[in-house]
């Protein structure tokens, strides 16, 4: 009697990938690779992050291509076109560390709690996102004293207040507080928003690595 598999067997037992794998991959990036925050008030910072930082770098990218054309096409430039970007680049990095809070994108050590018992990992973990809200809220009340005499300093070429580019830290700061708070929240409430673990499992599951 002839044992040996068909062709067809071969190849179910070759595949590694469901029908539902298949499927999952073949639908458009937009409903893949757009991570989502944890908790609704992490979700909404990340938008606003996204928007800030978005927005900032559009501007600086059409007004350094309008330089440069007008450059090699007339011989001519625009002197706050040295200056606004410089202004705006604070802005970028604001949005993009709101974005990197939102999703999880931040430097963590987890020797100790992979080492604790579910409920000390969550009490360390409240305790955790207690403390640096704090930080970032004392952080916040302190850049206040600075409102003042940054207001006062003038840029030379566009003549604004320097305070436009400090205002991005304060709103920085201002939302990783907020952001802490609600991630202890989630912990405290027995939520784990770990969205990098949560996407690296499910790459993993995808791909059947």
């Amino acid at each position: 009697m002839n044992t040996r598999p068909t062709s067809q067997e071969t190849r179910d037992d070759e595949r590694f990938l469901s029908e539902a794998d298949l499927a999952e991959i073949e639908r458009p990036d937009t409903e893949i690779v757009i991570p989502r925050a944890g908790d609704p008030i992490n979700e909404a910072f990340r938008k606003v992050g996204a928007t800030i930082a978005v927005s900032s770098l559009l501007i600086v990218w059409v007004l350094l291509l309008v330089a440069v054309v007008l450059r090699y096409a007339t011989g001519s430039s625009m002197d706050f076109a040295t200056e606004l970007p410089a202004y705006l680049y604070p802005w970028i990095i604001a949005g993009g560390v709101i974005v990197a809070m939102a999703l999880g994108g931040h430097i963590a050590v987890d020797f100790v709690l992979t080492r604790l018992g579910p409920r000390g990992a969550q009490g360390t973990q409240v305790g955790i996102w207690v403390f640096s809200g704090t930080l970032f809220a004392v952080i916040t009340v302190l850049s206040l004293s600075l409102v003042e005499p940054l207001l006062a300093q003038i840029t030379p070429i566009l003549g604004w207040p320097r305070f436009g580019s400090f205002a991005a830290f304060m709103l920085m700061a201002a939302c990783l507080a907020v952001q802490s708070f609600a991630r202890a929240w989630s912990f405290a409430r027995g939520r784990t928003d770990d969205v990098t673990a949560d996407a690296v499992g499910a790459k993993e599951e995808v791909y059947g690595v």
